[in-house]
């Protein structure tokens, strides 16, 4: 199991822990492209998530509906984006290639995903651990 530290340019730094062994593809196009800079924005529909565009040509693996702390891929080439969801609130029609989970203090993550949600776009940092 790889892991990844990603850390929010406003405060809020975070162990993420791939799964190399459901989405192998995911995992090895997402390590492939660190270390990593993106301007996160909040989703407009799906709840308490937040993305980042990053440019992955991989085909969907691991489709599974996310929970908190879950993080997935949205391959849909129009879209390309890493999902990051932060709270128990939600909502997505199709689910995504689950590939990461966040560990650590869920509660940090949501006062980051609820951050981003009010004060709009910060940037993220993403390296190996």
């Amino acid at each position: 199991m790889s892991k990844i530290v990603m850390e929010f340019e406003k405060g809020g730094c975070f162990e993420v822990v791939l799964n190399e062994a459901k989405a192998p593809q995911t995992c090895k196009a997402f390590l492939e492209n660190l270390p990593f800079e993106a301007s996160v924005l909040q989703a407009r529909y799906a709840g308490e998530e937040f993305f980042y565009k990053m440019p992955l040509e991989v085909e969907p693996e691991n489709l599974v509906m996310p929970q908190a702390g879950s993080i997935a891929f949205n391959s849909d080439p129009k879209w390309q984006a890493v999902c990051v969801y932060y709270g128990p609130s939600i909502k997505v029609g199709n689910p995504f290639s689950l590939f990461a989970e966040v560990k650590g203090d869920l509660k940090e993550l949501q006062k980051v995903g609820v951050r981003i949600w009010k004060e709009g776009q910060e940037k993220v940092t993403l390296k190996k651990l």
